[in-house]
């Protein structure tokens, strides 16, 4: 409590506090500020000093290209052209017991491929139809809060950075699903995909009708770097089992496939090449055949899987199993 002989009377007649009498506690705030201005020196030099140390490594070390070299990362890695120093060399193989999700890009790295990767550019692919049948077959699933295809379980480009690091898997397989409309690959990424198919020992699904017949004769160069003239026909059903299917995996399958429709295209035999593997055929037309390629192969399936029929989704499934593993 205020004693009265510690206050001044106002003009006013009303008691004020008398600023010449100050209790001994209102010292410390001043000694408070003081230490905090204090403080606020000592962490500016501070501040300084790491900025003056920081400058004084970078002019040591060289470039930040050359720091990023240190580190194993991109220098720029917002160009997909650049790659971390882990991606330039060497054969990779898939990891299928990753839980990442998500397309591979440069900043991110391994594991990108899964044993089943899917050709997914929503341009020539159609996403509610036949390839849509095809990755529910494979059990690809989508992504959970959109279902978009955009997991490791699918390439959404072959001129993206992803081919570049698929075309060095090993032991993986690579569908090409039904097209709507046919794609124009670059001579790089041509030049990947044989590498995929030729070098890693993987498998390289090629499915349905007429657009998959035209792309293994466009962009395939085959084991002796000439290529393909596959000529596609259709013809009637039912399409037997060949003697060459026994000892493979599509030795389990139907004795016969069912003709659907017109929506399985073949090749005529004589337009497969003399190291060609036919599975299943009807009237000199194969359905079913496999391409070796020196140490992977390419899988012809003539069916484009526009509705479930069982006897050809036991065929795909029966397809991933002619990879090695």
């Amino acid at each position: 409590k205020m004693k009265e002989s510690d206050c001044a009377v106002s003009v006013y007649g009303s008691l004020q506090p008398d600023a010449s009498v100050r209790p001994a506690s209102e010292g410390r705030p001043c000694s408070s500020r003081r230490m905090g201005r204090a403080g606020a020196i000592v962490l500016g030099v501070a501040c300084i000093s790491c900025c003056v140390a920081m400058a004084i490594g970078l002019s040591m070390m060289g470039t930040f290209k050359e720091m990023a070299s240190l580190l194993g990362v991109s220098a720029y890695p917002g160009d997909s052209s650049y790659f971390p120093t882990w991606a330039e060399n060497g054969a990779l193989r898939y990891y299928d017991n990753s839980d990442a999700l998500g397309q591979w890009s440069p900043e991110t790295g391994p594991p990108y491929v899964k044993h089943v990767t899917m050709w997914s550019d929503p341009k020539c692919v159609d996403h509610t139809g036949a390839a849509d049948n095809v990755r529910r077959i494979l059990g690809l699933k989508t992504s959970w809060h959109n279902h978009k295809w955009n997991t490791n379980n699918y390439i959404s480009s072959m001129s993206a950075v992803q081919l570049r690091f698929l075309s060095r898997n090993s032991n993986s397989v690579l569908v090409i699903p039904p097209f709507h409309d046919f794609p124009t690959l670059t001579t790089r990424a041509m030049a990947m995909l044989n590498d995929y198919v030729l070098v890693g020992g993987n498998t390289m699904i090629v499915i349905g009708g007429p657009t998959g017949v035209l792309f293994i004769n466009q962009n395939l160069a085959g084991p002796d770097g000439y290529g393909y003239e596959l000529e596609p026909k259709w013809v009637d059903g039912p399409y037997e089992m060949q003697t060459a299917a026994t000892g493979s995996a599509f030795q389990y399958g139907a004795v016969t496939l069912p003709a659907i429709g017109t929506q399985v295209v073949g090749v005529t035999t004589a337009s497969l090449p003399k190291e060609a593997v036919s599975y299943y055929e009807a009237s000199e037309v194969s359905v079913l055949f496999m391409l070796p390629c020196e140490a992977g192969r390419i899988i012809y399936i003539g069916y484009d899987y526009s509705d479930m029929v069982p006897s050809w989704t036991d065929i795909l499934l029966l397809a991933l199993r002619a990879s090695p593993t």
